[in-house]
């Protein structure tokens, strides 16, 4: 799939230095934020940024996406309409879209703030390209998400995605909203999830958004559904009693690619030995790390190392990556027709540190190993349903065979999880 990063944005008009003249200070956090977000789309060298609005004219059923040649804006109901720019539209892209998903429709309009303000950063940062700006769907998020993957894998450009939104606007009593309990509540869920488990976004529930007076949370999950990574929280600020929250959703890796063109020539032609890893220092560093396969959601296998055993992080995946094909006991070996099912992904193993209690342990940020009677058991941090340290010892123990209440030495990991 061409798409290359994906992030998620508020977009507060007074961040706009010619609008807040001084007043977009009291956010430094956010601003910094803002700043790193764009050169980090400027660096991906995204050639075409699909821009999810939830200031765009919304729809109970289906969504909108602008189709002008040119799409243009700016900043006069904010007082600075010296504040203007204009991108070409990637009607291409927004033509499939309108085609592809239920009810897309579309329109002829200015670009809204909603859009505006994140391209004014992009703008500052050097990006140029083509733009697609769409509404997001009332309803449903998650299933246009889906469609939108699969319509993006038919496009040839480098593609960012920007989720643009705000969180609660009932944080303070002194905010232009008021306050409202279930706003701060609904700030703290979102960035806990995005830290730790975001799957658990969608299910939360909508009488709480709409007390929170949200306007991010669809934008989010359509952004989230679009493509699977391992979100990064930026910054998260409340200074005007409306959530600012900056995210980096998604970004894209050579190191699944590797893995899949190892997997790939392995299992057409016998072997991966010709293959040359990309020109990245990452492949030359001596590394332990797990390849995980999926088809369908479903586990389709995963082998790794806990230590390092081969010359360079580019030859441990290339064995890791045949063996979760070809090796996996739980599973048939993967044939040549499924590639295209699979989704890959590769996780790399920080130090193993000893520690001496579950106190010591959060699933969501370290691995786990135990040993016990010469036997050990390894798992990965971030997995979907383990929650708690006894959860994850627990499922460690049962992979080396051990009991429930047997003592084992443990120690724990980080893990830099890699997505194509």
């Amino acid at each position: 799939m061409p798409l290359v990063y994906s992030v998620f944005v508020p977009h507060p008009p007074i961040l706009v230095p010619e609008i807040g003249r001084g007043e977009e200070n009291k956010c430094p956090e956010t601003l910094k934020a803002y700043r790193t977000i764009a050169k980090n789309l400027v660096d991906a060298r995204v050639d075409t940024i699909l821009l999810i609005s939830p200031h765009a004219r919304l729809l109970r059923d289906g969504v909108t996406i602008l189709g002008d040649e040119e799409l243009k804006g700016d900043f006069a109901q904010f007082r600075a309409p010296q504040v203007k720019f204009s991108f070409p539209c990637a009607q291409e892209l927004a033509k499939a879209l309108a085609n592809g998903l239920p009810g897309g429709v579309l329109y002829s309009a200015g670009l809204d703030h909603g859009a505006m303000v994140p391209l004014y950063f992009l703008r500052e940062a050097g990006w140029q390209g083509n733009l697609v700006v769409m509404s997001m769907p009332y309803e449903n998020p998650e299933k246009y998400g889906e469609i939108i993957k699969d319509i993006l894998k038919n496009y040839s450009k480098r593609l960012g995605l920007v989720a643009s939104g705000d969180l609660s606007h009932r944080l303070k009593s002194d905010g232009p909203y008021g306050l409202h309990p279930s706003g701060p509540k609904f700030d703290a869920q979102i960035y806990q999830a995005l830290k730790r488990d975001p799957s658990v976004i969608k299910n939360i529930p909508c009488d709480l958004a709409e007390e929170a007076g949200e306007c991010g949370w669809r934008s989010l999950r359509l952004a989230l559904a679009v493509q699977e990574g391992m979100p990064k929280v930026f910054s998260y600020e409340g200074t005007f009693g409306v959530g600012y929250l900056i995210a980096e959703l998604y970004q894209s890796s050579p190191l699944p690619k590797w893995a899949r063109a190892c997997l790939e020539a392995y299992l057409t032609k016998g072997s991966a030995d010709d293959l040359t890893p990309p020109e990245d220092p990452r492949f030359k560093l001596r590394r332990a790390s797990f390849v995980t396969l999926h088809k369908d959601g479903k586990l389709r296998g995963c082998i790794g190392t806990i230590e390092p055993w081969r010359e360079n992080l580019a030859q441990e995946i290339k064995h890791n990556a045949i063996a979760a094909g070809t090796q996996d006991p739980r599973f048939w070996p993967v044939e040549a027709e499924e590639l295209l099912s699979l989704t890959i992904s590769v996780d790399v193993l920080g130090d193993m540190e000893k520690i001496s209690g579950l106190d010591e342990l959060d699933p969501w940020r370290y691995g786990v190993v135990v040993r016990g009677r010469g036997r050990t058991g390894l798992l990965l941090p971030c997995l979907e349903g383990i929650n708690t340290p006894e959860e994850q010892v627990s499922i460690a123990k049962q992979k080396a065979g051990l009991s429930k209440d047997e003592p084992v030495e443990m120690w724990r990991f980080e893990v830099v999880r890699h997505y194509e």
